[in-house]
């Protein structure tokens, strides 16, 4: 959302309808511009202005700049909700709904970085795809937490333990997980889960999530937590991760998970009670619906606090009601994981996941009998033939230790906090490394920023060479404190490229790719690492491929002789 409409003017435009009745005034713009207006600016009403070929923003811009005098008619006394729409809205309501949740959310970027004290592009220039600035600020707090944990755990040879966990959750920004459907007790429309490590993608690849790479201390705070507590029957061979499901504060209705390969390990975290795991071990989908096959009183139901719980996800399972902050940690194999290759591998390898190995999958698996179905569980012979291997499997685990800090305390929470504020790299550590690189080709860039003596902003936009190095390019220091707005400028030492001068770093970015850099490959979804599983994946991408090509060459051909029997 462009900063330069006040808040005056979200709040007017915001509350018109598509019946309110405007005046523009006679045409005041030039180019491009001039054209649109032209098209526009007998327009009676919001409606038929758009009809006409105006933007959204126009109608913002227009009125703030005095083009439009609202003359009357319908009108409300404050903006639609955006989370109560329904069918029945016009598609103008539809429209100014969106612009309003729009502008709360570059509202709330503000707020949200004012009470860190650091630039709100701070938060949003290397965001996920998806997150919020709330969220970011969210996660960027759990990563540094999650460092400060990780050092303490090593200078006192320690390990990683139940409240280093919550500390890092208890401030880790969760996503409002809307696709998350068979979960979701009735009238819940989102839940807060996110998921590190592998997915797997529409068109068959096994991805490493982007928060799990833009963040890779909080997963290894929670990487740690299974490989510093596996349980004896895995020493030889270690039990294998891909996935963590990271859930909080919901109960899940009874439900299976799909796709798992092999059993999964579950462990809950933090002050709460209730919560238990109800479990249907024998439950075999081949007997049909999750519903029809899992009846209550054959479950069982365990403690996940106090425990760690081997189950196969694949069965039927869901979560009693609780009060408190529930987090709960699902350690899973995602199915196809094989795809993955080395380069996925040695990414989650980074980010603290023990890759699977045949031999523990093969551990995890013996060691769950298999689900005999219920249905079939009502004839005495499939009960006396079935198999004697428990369908689950518990370890005790050790109470919580004392350590020489507590990473629970409000104390740290604020720690983690300014630690967000003084994330921008110094100027020396930046400048020194950019003076090794003399680079004329890059392949990325990444904009960081630092605290001047007088509290204002700098901003600077490092160019990354085809080395590795780094060579500062444009630089721009903040008009005011907490201005939030910048003079970028190429530099007189970086010898590549037009010069450059703008208010906008938006432009500076299209100027950093057309010297062939892209954004820093490790920032938000540009750093979605994929794999395919072989030959026959790239062989459909390529059939696929030939099928588009063949449909736009038919097309062309049909507009071609359409134009000649036309003329």
């Amino acid at each position: 959302m462009p900063t330069t409409y006040k808040d005056s003017t979200y709040k007017e435009v915001l509350c018109w309808t598509a019946n309110t009745r405007i005046k523009y005034r006679p045409n005041p713009k030039s180019g491009k511009s001039f054209i649109r207006y032209a098209k526009y600016e007998k327009s009676k009403t919001p409606a038929e202005a758009m009809a006409n070929h105006s933007f959204a923003q126009d109608l913002f811009f227009d009125y703030e700049h005095g083009h439009i005098t609202v003359l009357g008619g319908e009108k409300r006394s404050k903006p639609l909700n955006p989370d109560e729409e329904t069918d029945d809205w016009s598609k103008i309501d539809k429209m100014l709904a969106r612009m309003h949740r729009s502008w709360k959310t570059w509202s709330n970027t503000f707020e949200v970085a004012k009470t860190l004290g650091v630039d709100r592009r701070q938060l949003t220039s290397d965001k996920g795809d998806g997150e919020s600035a709330k969220m970011r600020a969210g996660r960027l707090a759990a990563n540094e937490m999650a460092k400060m944990i990780l050092k303490a755990a090593a200078a006192e040879h320690r390990k990683i333990d139940n409240d280093d966990v919550v500390a890092v959750l208890q401030l880790w920004g969760f996503r409002d997980n809307v696709s998350r459907q068979n979960v979701m007790k009735e009238g819940i429309k989102v839940v807060f889960s996110d998921t590190l490590g592998c997915v797997a993608s529409y068109d068959g690849a096994i991805l490493v999530t982007a928060a799990t790479s833009q963040y890779p201390d909080f997963a290894k705070v929670l990487c740690r937590r299974l490989s510093d507590h596996m349980p004896e029957e895995f020493k030889k061979h270690s039990y294998g991760w891909t996935s963590i499901n990271v859930n909080a504060n919901y109960a899940g209705r009874l439900h299976r998970d799909a796709n798992n390969e092999g059993p999964s390990f579950i462990k809950a975290f933090g002050n709460f009670t209730g919560g238990q795991l109800n479990y249907w071990g024998d439950d075999n989908k081949a007997e049909g619906t999750v519903e029809t096959c899992c009846d209550p009183k054959d479950r069982i139901t365990m403690d996940i606090s106090k425990q760690l719980l081997l189950f196969d996800g694949n069965r039927g399972h869901s979560v009693e009601n609780f009060k408190g902050n529930r987090y709960s940690l699902v350690y899973f194999c995602t199915g196809q994981f094989f795809k993955a290759n080395k380069t996925v591998r040695g990414e989650l390898e980074r980010c603290g996941f023990n890759f699977p190995t045949k031999e523990g999958l093969n551990i995890a698996k013996d060691l769950l009998g298999k689900p005999r179905g219920y249905k079939a569980l009502k004839n005495t012979k499939a009960v006396t033939a079935g198999s004697t291997k428990p369908t689950a499997i518990t370890w005790p685990q050790e109470a919580n230790k004392k350590h020489a800090v507590n990473f629970l305390s409000k104390e740290m929470q604020a720690k983690a906090n300014r630690a967000v504020k003084d994330l921008t790299h110094t100027v020396d550590t930046w400048e020194s490394r950019a003076k090794e690189c003399i680079d004329t080709k890059f392949t990325g860039y990444k904009v960081c920023y630092l605290t001047l003596p007088d509290k204002r902003r700098r901003c600077n936009i490092y160019m990354i060479g085809v080395s590795g190095g780094r060579r500062l390019a444009v630089s721009g220091d903040e008009d005011e404190v907490g201005g939030g707005k910048y003079a970028f400028k190429k530099v007189k030492e970086f010898p590549c490229g037009p010069a450059i001068e703008s208010s906008r770093i938006s432009e500076v970015r299209v100027w950093c790719e057309k010297l062939g850099a892209k954004s820093d490959p490790r920032a938000g979804k540009k750093r979605v690492i994929r794999s395919y599983a072989n030959k026959v994946g790239g062989e459909k991408r390529e059939l696929l491929k030939r099928k588009m090509s063949a449909s736009s060459s038919s097309s062309s051909a049909q507009a071609k002789r359409a134009r000649t029997a036309g003329a």
